[in-house]
């Protein structure tokens, strides 16, 4: 059994309820930990633009503000968003770079796959 699916944080659906879960994902695996600038006008040059697109970029600054903001790692997150598309547990821990241990305590024990034997 797994466990509810939590709405994600404040600082995290920020993202999420502008440019969606596919690319919210994309920029905290890309981009988390580190500051990005949100540009009145952004160019396609940028690390940002390139991994969600400028206008996605444009969409983010004029909700969050323009400057620097630091992205958030989100980790946690982008676990219980991996499981929900069918991900391993251990697929999960390498891409979050995280031990397997420490994903099985944010999402709960997975469920063991059913394995179909030939009859």
């Amino acid at each position: 059994m797994t466990k509810a699916k939590r709405l994600p944080a404040a600082h995290i659906s920020a993202y999420v309820d502008v440019i969606g879960t596919e690319r919210a994902l994309a920029l905290f695996l890309a981009l988390g930990g580190s500051q990005i600038y949100l540009s009145v006008g952004s160019g396609d040059r940028s690390l940002a633009a390139k991994t969600i697109g400028a206008d996605n970029v444009e969409r983010l600054a004029a909700a969050m503000g323009y400057g620097y903001i630091k992205v958030p790692l989100a980790r946690e997150w982008i676990a219980e968003t991996l499981r929900d598309a069918g991900k391993s547990y251990n697929e999960i821990a390498r891409v979050v770079r995280a031990d397997v241990a420490t994903v099985r305590k944010w999402l709960g024990p997975q469920a063991p796959e059913q394995l179909t034997l030939p009859i």
